[in-house]
């Protein structure tokens, strides 16, 4: 009989616990479909062809020193043609590193905005959480399974977007 009560008494606790409910939520969804984080895809995207563009350009011009110096080996001196290997070199390597600044400034720039935009979308989320009564609201990436639980992404993408 005692272990009786101490069952009920355990489900009792277990369901008064969950009683606010259980939400998922998806923030990539969630960070693509709102306003600003399309305006953010596009910011990034107008960076990355920036770059890019930039790059092709000084890869061209590499391109060119090389094919120049290839057609003029032959005939240049030794001291010209050091100098010229020695120009190549100067401007591969500048190359390279621009390559590599690009990226990490591609990088960076999206790191930066998206953290911005996930804290935003977390706090609306709390709100919605805060306004429904809900115990929990978990990322749906980090869901197995999860039986019965509301979805507030779109909710989530509506109230953001809305400014409230």
């Amino acid at each position: 009989m005692m272990f009786r009560t101490l069952m009920i008494s355990a489900l009792l606790s277990a369901q008064t616990a969950i009683a606010g409910g259980i939400a998922v939520v998806d923030f990539n969804k969630a960070g693509s479909l709102v306003r600003e984080g399309t305006k953010m895809q596009a910011e990034l995207e107008e960076l990355k062809a920036d770059r890019t563009e930039r790059l092709k350009e000084m890869e061209a011009q590499l391109m060119a020193m090389q094919t120049d110096y290839q057609k003029q080996a032959m005939i240049l001196s030794d001291d010209t043609r050091k100098q010229k290997e020695s120009e190549i070199m100067a401007a591969t390597q500048e190359f390279q590193s621009a390559m590599a600044s690009a990226q990490q400034e591609f990088s960076s720039a999206a790191e930066r905005k998206g953290a911005a935009l996930f804290e935003r979308l977390r706090t609306t989320c709390e709100t919605i959480g805060k306004e429904k009564g809900y115990d929990m609201i978990i990322e749906s990436s980090a869901v197995i399974y999860l039986g019965k639980a509301d979805d507030i992404t779109a909710e989530l993408v509506t109230r953001f977007d809305s400014g409230k």
